[in-house]
């Protein structure tokens, strides 16, 4: 309640009514005091409630860029060998190794080849392993033609032209070329490889150890005759070459035949 004559009671008024009042009022003028501190901030509210249900998983975003390749590592320990394999099968037999005979016989077609060609018009001297002797020049090998590596058959032919004695190659021991001289030209073939074994190869590397290019004043004979007579001027395998005087009347002598050599 309110009096006019007494000061204001009860709650404060707004500022302004209060002006007002305290005008009226004879009481000393209401001056609110500081404002406190602050309280202490209360206890939270309820428990947290339930998380809620998981979304859906979005798309999946586009591949990054390839990164570089790393630097490569060490090589690992060497595995432990694996069990050997099976034999494969046996591969076919190679070529048999010719003989020192069939060699020898080889050399003579070989140079008999190229006396047919650097002697066409000289008289030539055969010696044969049985003792026996042809002479005429040369012609031809047999079967042809002269390169005919099995050729097995010499012929020779008179001044004329008209053949004359066959001889089997086999079968020579010796020729010489009279009237003539040796033509560097002419090739030998070279050893055979493997090279032959056996007795006759056994027999062969001897005699051609034992006549070296170069020993002088040489006698060779075969079938009980004298096939050459000279000095050594080539020393090949399964032949020997005998020449006179400056390298003349070359004898072609198969090292297979030589049967008595005095030098």
């Amino acid at each position: 309640m309110t009096n006019e004559n007494n000061c204001y009671e009860g709650s404060i008024l707004s500022n302004a009514l209060k002006e007002m009042k305290h005008q009226k009022c004879c009481c000393p003028r209401f001056i609110p005091g500081p404002t406190g501190p602050t309280g202490p901030t209360g206890p939270s509210g309820g428990a947290t409630g339930p998380t809620g249900a998981t979304g859906t998983t979005g798309a999946t975003g586009p591949t990054g860029a390839t990164g570089p390749t790393g630097a490569t590592g060490a090589t690992g320990a060497t595995g432990p060998t694996g069990a050997t394999g099976p034999t494969g099968p046996i591969g076919p037999t190679g070529p048999a190794a010719s003989s020192a005979s069939c060699f020898c016989v080889d050399q003579m077609r070989n140079i008999i080849q190229q006396i047919i060609t650097l002697y066409p018009n000289d008289n030539l001297i055969v010696a044969m392993e049985s003792g026996n002797n042809a002479s005429g020049r040369p012609s031809s090998l047999l079967p042809g033609p002269d390169s005919n590596p099995n050729s097995g058959i010499f012929q020779l032919v008179n001044t004329q032209g008209v053949p004359e004695e066959a001889l089997s190659i086999c079968r020579i021991a010796s020729i010489t070329v009279t009237s003539s001289t040796y033509n560097e030209a002419i090739t030998y073939l070279p050893a055979p490889d493997p090279l032959p074994t056996g007795c006759d190869a056994n027999c062969e590397a001897a005699a051609r150890a034992y006549l070296p290019a170069g020993t002088p004043n040489v006698d060779i004979n075969a079938g009980g005759q004298t096939v050459a007579q000279g000095d050594v001027l080539r020393s090949e395998y399964g032949m020997v070459v005998i020449v006179g005087n400056n390298n003349s009347n070359p004898a072609f002598v198969s090292l297979c035949k030589a049967e008595i050599i005095n030098k």
